[in-house]
Formats: structure tokens, C-alpha cells, sequence
């Protein structure tokens, strides 16, 4: 076997190369979905992103002789940091051959760099923000495709982490839920006795007062949120950028916001599963991913529930139940067949019922890591 290096990424060719391994380890499994490379582009620009105002990134690839065998990128976000009061740094971009000696040296280096900037424990993988690219090594369900913004992984990426000294941090969950079957007569129930007693109602979102109510959802987000595993609150910008991003895809009757007496108290955000178009593009929009993509958006059969945040004073209150049941109404009216929830915490009880309640299924799990340093 050829000598290993462990080289940071110093020039554009090399981030290129980053950008191409995955295609290449991926290449006889049909369930990979190969991200949008303007997207990539968009996240990797510190003239752009705005993580980079308060965080940073060293990017790391493996190789035996000349050929690229792996790749980490060690993340710094001083927003986390300060929100926790803690030393957290963590990891992404985790891709590597079935080679142990490459797992531990990609690893390792990401964790110097991170030990350099005074963290001591890591954390992955976790991308730059946790409202982008979901956390979490797939360990069930690679028979799969994934739904829009979630992980993909090989079978044995998440024994290389662990053989390199990680132990689990949190596992967080995927519903499969079918779209089109008969409602489950408890939630119509429940929705109907929220809608008299309880003054609750949900409406999409306004497009002619687009970013007032993307504000709403932020402010809502902050507060729904704080209490999550691993949770920072992003900037405004951050999430505004985010929501610049699903601009692009969204369906504006399936971002629903739940009043209370005219407050606004949650929300729920559906999206089509664009990853139906992604995994016959290879990455790119031209010259003929673009016209695949006006081709193939009205052919989408695939919800996901990308997220859902309540005030806190109004759990347990039935808004989430009304979040559900109108996201499922609006999703079967306009004509999906499957639906997914995911990103559910193993520990969020609540949203596991919640799950069930709406039939829904496990079919995939992710495992999020963490070493001490």
C-alpha cells in the first residue's frame, strides 16, 4: 500500500478535488445524490456565506500516492460556542475509501486544528449550519435515496469513526409517511376540537409580505429551538440566507403559520423533494441539468417536512397537531405521495408521537459522533 498524506486544502483545483471525491466513492451506489456544485461554490465563498462572520473551517483530503483517498473539513463556529458557553468544535464533509489509516489521519488533523483553537471536545458530522445538510452518519435505511437536505452515507463510514476513537453522541430519526392514505381519525379530531376551543388557525405563508413573515418564522425559530440538542441560534442573516436558498423550491401553501388570537405561535415547513431531480443531474445545471429540472419539478411525488418550531408557552396546546393535519391536507390536495419527517432528535418524544400519530414509520436513523480531546 502506497504512503499516506494528509494535506489541508490550499488552492481552488484542491477544493475542486473535494468537490469530485464523493462521485467517485459513491460510484456504484444508486442511491447518491450528488449536490447542486453551485451550491457547494455558494457555501464554500466567505465573500458570501455568512458563517464565515463568525466561524471558520480547515479543510482536509487524503491521499495514497496520487490518488485522492478521503476527506474532513474541521469546523469552528464561534456562534455555538458563545450560545453554550462551551469549547465544541466539529467535523463535516466526512468521506473516505474503506481505509482505516486514512479515516485516522483525516480525523486527527481536523482535530489538531480544532485543539489549536482552544476546543476540546468534537462533534460530527455537522455541516456549517444544522439548518442546511442534515447531521449525523446514516447507519440504517442505505437502500434509500435521500430527501431533499439529508445525508447520505457508505455502510462502513460510521465504523471508521468509530475505530477512530468516537462514540455516539445522539442518533435522530426518519419517518417515512404516505401522503395519500386516510387520515388518521384522532388527528381529524384533535384538529377540530383545537380549531373551537383552543382560537388556533393556520395560514401560508403571505408572498406579497414575503420576508415579514420570514422574520416571523425566524423570531418563532429562536424561541421553538433553544432547547434542542446540539441547538445555536443563527444570526438573522444566517437564516435569511436559508431562506433566500428555499426560495428557490418552496410552495408557498405548504409554509404554514399557526395564529393564536392573530399571534404567531409556530410554523410548519413542507418542501418537494427535489433530490427525485438532483440524482439524475450529477451536480450540475447546465447544459442540460436545468432543463431536467423545469422537466422533471411537476413529477415530484416527495414531501419533506423540512421543519416545525412552537412557541413554547403553546405546547401541548394542539398547535402542533394543526401544523400537521393542514400540512397532510395541503400535501394530499396537491397530489404527493410520500412523505418524510426527519430530523427527529430519538430523545424529542413529542415529535416521535407526533410521527406515529400521523402513521408514520422509521426507516432510516443517523448517528452523530463525539471525542473528547
Amino acid at each position: 500500500m502506497e504512503e499516506l498524506q494528509i494535506k489541508p486544502v490550499k488552492t481552488a483545483s484542491e477544493l475542486r478535488a473535494l468537490f469530485n471525491l464523493p462521485a467517485k466513492l459513491y460510484a456504484n451506489d444508486p442511491c447518491y445524490v450528488e449536490p447542486l456544485r453551485m451550491d457547494l461554490n455558494s457555501q464554500f465563498n466567505r465573500k458570501k456565506n455568512s458563517f464565515y462572520k463568525h466561524g471558520d473551517i480547515a479543510p482536509y483530503l487524503a491521499y495514497r500516492g496520487r490518488e485522492l483517498v478521503g476527506s474532513v473539513i474541521a469546523i469552528h463556529n464561534g456562534l455555538y460556542n458563545d450560545y453554550h458557553k462551551d469549547k465544541t468544535g466539529f467535523f463535516a464533509f466526512f468521506e473516505c475509501a474503506d481505509d482505516q489509516e486514512s479515516a485516522n489521519g483525516l480525523l486527527r488533523a481536523g482535530e489538531a486544528w480544532l485543539k489549536g483553537k482552544g476546543h476540546a471536545v468534537v462533534v460530527g458530522p455537522m455541516s456549517f449550519s444544522s439548518e442546511t445538510v442534515s447531521p449525523g452518519i446514516l447507519i440504517k435505511g442505505f437502500e434509500y435515496p435521500p430527501f431533499l437536505l439529508m445525508a447520505h452515507a457508505l455502510p462502513y463510514y460510521a465504523r471508521l469513526i468509530e475505530k477512530a476513537g468516537y462514540k455516539k453522541a445522539i442518533d435522530t430519526v426518519a419517518f417515512a409517511m404516505p401522503i395519500q392514505q386516510e387520515m388518521e381519525p384522532r388527528l381529524i379530531r384533535v384538529a377540530e376540537t383545537v380549531v373551537k376551543t383552543r382560537h388556533v388557525t393556520v395560514r401560508s405563508l403571505d408572498t406579497k409580505n414575503f420576508w415579514r413573515d420570514a422574520k416571523i418564522l425566524f423570531h418563532i425559530y429562536k424561541e421553538a429551538w433553544a432547547d434542542n440538542w446540539g441547538f445555536v441560534p443563527p444570526s438573522e442573516d444566517d437564516f435569511l440566507d436559508i431562506v433566500k436558498t428555499l426560495k428557490q423550491i418552496y410552495i408557498p401553501s405548504l409554509v404554514k403559520i399557526a395564529e393564536v388570537n392573530g399571534e404567531p405561535v409556530g410554523w410548519a415547513i413542507a418542501l418537494p423533494n427535489i433530490n427525485e431531480i438532483l440524482i439524475k443531474m450529477n451536480g450540475r445545471l447546465f447544459p442540460t441539468g436545468l432543463f431536467k429540472m423545469l422537466l422533471g419539478y411537476k413529477k415530484i411525488k416527495g414531501l419533506r417536512l423540512w421543519g416545525l418550531g412552537i412557541k413554547p408557552e403553546y405546547r401541548k396546546k394542539g398547535v402542533d397537531v394543526m401544523l400537521y393535519y393542514s400540512t397532510l391536507k395541503e400535501g394530499k390536495r396537491l397530489g404527493y405521495t410520500d412523505g418524510e419527517l426527519s430530523w427527529v432528535l430519538e430523545t424529542n418524544t413529542a415529535i416521535v408521537n407526533a410521527a406515529h400519530l400521523v402513521k408514520g414509520s422509521e426507516y432510516k436513523r443517523y448517528r452523530i459522533f463525539q471525542k473528547k480531546l
